[in-house]
């Protein structure tokens, strides 16, 4: 939905809405900003186009299929909010696809990627209203979720075009500037419409404006540089009587630069109000967003229980300008503008201050936040995050985290984790009570651990055990110790991740939840696997299976028999490995756990590979690769390719080879995980192989070996010395025969 504020009492400005529309209708310009300070009327005039664009008026014939806003000064503007808003554009059909998308563990940039392709239809136009607070003064963007939106945008073909509102430009590298068009609206109103502006604020002549001379209020305008919310400012005030014309022009006199304007007709129009409106005011600026009566009333409840809530808003709504009404829903708010200056002015502390009532606003929310069986997607805990922000506004830190407990998990797994993980952030050294932190460094470290970078991961979690070690938290402590032996297992640190994970496995065994000690279990029997120790990983593979049968846990057994695959694919038992390999798949289906497909028949397809049959092996990495995909893990897609272009090598495909080496690349930078390098130096190779230049391919074979040291998923490091030994000894006989 677009905005609205504003349309009633916008004032043509017909040459630029004409420029915008132009510029929308441009192929090549897929990021249209209008661009101007604060108040200056960028959002009226980009609601009027997509006013007009929604009428059908776009001036070229087209008929474009949707509309989306998304807003900082409302729902925020966030990857999360521009995707759900998007992805109800196309159709029904698509949306239950897009919701599938982002509830997966698939990359941002390919979330981002899928987006897009759904949108390849339209002309859509996505508003973001208000951007400049995403960015720096200097127009950086440094939300890595929001980069990535705007690299799929720019780099993927599409029907979306991006209307924004913005007072600092959005920064954009070279080759990418090609694809804006920018509108600077620097100016306010020309003098004739801000005049006839001004008068129309005023239908019922209760001020002086309607006696005001035209050249008065010419004066008036141009003292304020016609910016339209300046002008609203000032008739709001002297509908009251607070100021007259000749007092307006004493205080116009005193403003030295334009950006004074609006701040100080915004604090003075506020300072003159009566108490009870005063108090209601403050309490929409704490909320910041649109608030019922009944949310309004109960948060001053016991802080005020003098003030008529009702008649206030009341009187509030009837001026039309300070507050505005949201009918439909019976919802009051106001100007984002106002609620900043209003609340910049609330003390910190008292009863009345921010701190205060930031903590009845936290406490509405949590009394209207659904119940955990009622959650199906992120946007069921929308209200948890709003209770959240609150209780850090208000400085109740402890608080906030547990929240933050109560949801973190929810997010990182559906789909989130980029708001789990910036969640936790705002928490970052500010808690002092032991148990609070641990709950915050537990759940950082495992969306972290989800989301990256392991690095940070791994610190996080180091400091959560040492926490709860101290603290005496069994139960945190194992958790923390898994993900932190399972973040060591994926840096490749295999001799960091096996005292984690052997301590994380002797506290479940005694804490005695079957899920997290076969958990923990799994992660050590692949570390062993990974440190080729075979012996080892197959009696914590037979300790799974024993504990998922005296617990009756098909999921266990399938655990167990994956973890048994790969120990048998390190010891080169092939027959062995397709067999557990079987056995695991079987059972990962009938439990409908889809997400370790992909790594087991990648187990099948090297097994396959060291049999000799390439075919089979082929068609079991492709699988792996659709399975992957399927489930949002570019890791397990990396793996898979690397391995499909050792396949290629093999019967002697080496540009095939060379692709899908380049493909497995990809894959693991968009995962942020270990691999890059093994499959660069893959591709290299394979390269190498295509321009006939054996010794330089037998040189990047050796250290594609040495840089796949240490992880069982990849075809065995000996194939590939041996490879680079062959081509050496073949060169060698060549050159001696020449």
């Amino acid at each position: 939905m677009p905005v609205a504020y504003g349309l009633e009492t916008f004032k043509d400005r017909t040459h630029e809405r004409a420029k915008v529309m132009a510029r929308l209708s441009d192929p090549r310009a897929r990021l249209v900003t209008i661009i101007g300070r604060r108040g200056i009327g960028k959002s009226a005039l980009a609601a009027k186009v997509a006013e007009q664009l929604a009428s059908g008026g776009s001036g070229d014939g087209r008929a474009w299929r949707g509309i989306a806003n998304v807003s900082s000064r409302t729902s925020g503007i966030s990857l999360e909010r521009i995707f759900h808003d998007c992805a109800r554009l196309p159709g029904p059909g698509p949306l239950e696809d897009l919701l599938e998308v982002w509830s997966s563990q698939r990359s941002t940039p390919d979330k981002a990627a899928q987006l897009f392709a759904a949108l390849s239809g339209g002309p859509y136009l996505i508003l973001l209203d208000n951007f400049e607070d995403r960015l720096d003064d200097r127009g950086e963007l440094h939300d890595q979720e929001l980069n990535a939106f705007f690299d799929a945008f720019f780099r993927t073909q599409h029907g979306a075009r991006i209307l924004m509102t913005t007072q600092v430009p959005l920064a954009l590298p070279p080759e990418l500037r090609r694809y804006r068009s920018r509108l600077y609206l620097d100016q306010g109103l020309p003098v004739p419409d801000a005049v006839k502006l001004l008068r129309e604020l005023d239908p019922e002549g209760e001020t002086d404006i309607v006696r005001a001379s035209r050249q008065e209020l010419e004066r008036a305008v141009r003292r304020v540089y016609g910016v339209p919310r300046a002008l609203e400012l000032i008739v709001g005030a002297l509908s009251e009587d607070y100021l007259t014309l000749p007092t307006l022009d004493e205080v116009l006199d005193t403003f030295a630069e334009r950006g004074d304007v609006i701040a100080y007709l915004a604090q003075d129009r506020f300072q003159r109000l009566d108490a009870e409106s005063r108090l209601v005011l403050e309490v929409l600026a704490v909320f910041g967003r649109p608030a019922s009566r009944d949310a309004v009333s109960w948060v001053l409840g016991p802080l005020a229980p003098d003030v008529d809530v009702p008649a206030a808003l009341a009187r509030l709504a009837s001026h039309g300008r300070m507050v505005t009404v949201d009918r439909a829903r019976r919802m009051f708010a106001l100007h984002p503008m106002d609620a900043d200056f209003i609340y910049r002015e609330l003390p910190r502390e008292g009863l009345l201050g921010y701190r205060s009532l930031n903590r009845r606003v936290a406490d509405w929310y949590a009394r209207q936040k659904p119940p955990r069986q009622q959650w199906r997607s992120v946007e069921d805990v929308q209200l948890h995050r709003y209770e959240f922000a609150h209780r850090i506004r208000a400085e109740d830190y402890e608080p906030a985290a547990a929240v933050l407990d109560e949801i973190d998990y929810f997010l990182t797994w559906r789909g989130s984790v980029g708001a789990a993980r910036d969640m936790h952030q705002q928490l970052s050294g500010r808690l002092s009570d032991d148990e609070a932190r641990l709950v915050h460094l537990v759940g950082f470290g495992v969306a972290l651990l989800v989301g990256g970078p392991h690095h940070q991961a791994a610190q996080v979690l180091g400091e959560a055990a040492e926490l709860a070690e101290r603290v005496g938290d069994q139960p945190r402590l194992a958790r923390a110790l898994f993900a932190l032996g399972d973040t060591y297992r994926q840096l490749n640190q295999l001799d960091e991740a096996i005292g984690p994970l052997q301590r994380a496995v002797e506290l479940e065994n005694r804490l005695g939840d079957p899920e997290c000690l076969l958990r923990a279990l799994m992660s050590l029997s692949l570390t062993h696997s990974y440190r080729g120790e075979v012996r080892e990983a197959l009696n914590v593979a037979d300790t799974m299976r024993a504990r998922a049968l005296e617990h009756f846990s098909d999921l266990g057994r399938a655990q167990a028999y994956d973890s048994a695959a790969c120990a048998h694919l390190a010891s080169g038992n092939w027959s062995r490995a397709l067999a557990m390999a079987d056995a695991a798949i079987a059972l990962y289906e009938e439990v409908g756990v889809t997400e370790a497909l992909g790594y087991v028949h990648n187990v099948q397809g090297v097994a396959f590979l060291g049999l000799g049959d390439v075919e089979r092996a082929e068609a079991e990495f492709l699988q792996a690769h659709t399975d992957g995909a399927a489930v949002g893990s570019p890791r397990t897609e990396g793996i898979c390719l690397y391995n499909l272009s050792w396949a290629y090598w093999t019967v002697g495909r080496h540009a095939d080879a060379h692709t899908a080496a380049q493909r497995s690349k990809a894959a693991f930078e968009r995962a942020a995980a270990p691999g890059t390098e093994v499959a660069d130096a893959l591709a290299r190779a394979a390269r190498a192989m295509v321009a006939g230049e054996a010794d330089e391919a037998a040189r990047h074979l050796r250290a594609t070996a040495e840089k796949s040291k240490g992880n069982a998923d990849f075809v065995p490091p000996s194939w590939l010395l041996a490879e680079a030994e062959q081509l050496t000894a073949e060169r060698q006989t060549t050159g001696s025969t020449g």
